[in-house]
């Protein structure tokens, strides 16, 4: 695993020259070591590393905090406090920013490990659950030509596909099945994800498991339906009639 680049952000020179020693030690990468907030800033703005160690009270006008507050309004980066104020108020302002971490003076080496790896840890939870659900909001939509797509994945990555090429959905063993006319895509949603998804007035959910696109019907027979160019049947639940049919006719 590449070495963590870690920006040391410590206005006491021993302090600072104490734990570039003491993260060499243990394999981390020092990006560099400010004394200032402006400096750190400015730092982070050169060059995005993957946590900050950022002790609060810095020489100058910023603290330690107001610096972390700029640099997560543009960036994302975890942040680990240092301080040798461990009173409640500190705590208080401290808190506000989100650090991933918060380490007192004087502390050991391995409380120093402990905390850059937990933050480590967390940092990349969070991230992939940020990823995740701005996937779910990315799910379906509108782009500057007022199409739906939908994002869907496939054997080379992430891809978009218009609803209008979708013929239907159908969920199988926990996710959803994608048909279009010469493939079959795969996304990891419920049908009910889909369903609440999609344009009511395009697509209805015939049964349990399965969505149509209304536009694909080929033959209406209830309770069968046949969708189009695949001709695939698809069996229509009794309380989809009046609904079913009262789409197809608009």
């Amino acid at each position: 695993m590449k070495p963590l680049k870690i920006l040391v952000v410590e206005d006491e020179v021993i302090v600072a020259t104490d734990i570039e020693e003491t993260l060499l030690s243990l394999d981390y990468q020092v990006q560099k070591t400010v004394a200032t907030g402006k400096a750190a800033i400015e730092e982070v703005e050169r060059s995005l590393p993957d946590i900050i160690l950022m002790d609060i009270m810095l020489k100058g006008q910023m603290t330690g905090i107001e610096a972390a507050r700029i640099i997560c309004q543009k960036h994302n980066v975890p942040i680990i406090y240092l301080t040798a104020n461990a009173d409640l108020a500190t705590i208080e302002k401290a808190k506000v920013s989100l650090p991933y971490g918060y380490i007192v003076k004087p502390f050991t080496d391995k409380d120093l490990q402990t905390n850059i790896e937990i933050a480590r840890f967390k940092f990349e939870n969070d991230l992939k659950h940020k990823m995740e659900s701005d996937q779910f909001n990315k799910f379906f939509k509108i782009d500057d030509s007022s199409e739906n797509e939908l994002i869907v994945e496939s054997e080379s990555g992430l891809e978009k596909v218009k609803t209008e090429n979708i013929y239907y959905v159908e969920q199988s063993g926990g996710k959803c099945i994608v048909h279009l006319l010469d493939e079959e895509l795969q996304i990891g949603l419920t049908i009910k994800e889909v369903e609440s998804q999609l344009d009511e007035k395009k697509f209805l959910k015939v049964n349990s498991d399965c969505i149509i696109n209304l536009d694909k019907i080929f033959i209406q027979k209830l309770p069968e339906i046949i969708i189009a160019d695949k001709m695939t049947v698809i069996i229509v639940d009794e309380n989809k009639f009046e609904r079913l049919q009262a789409l197809s006719n608009k």
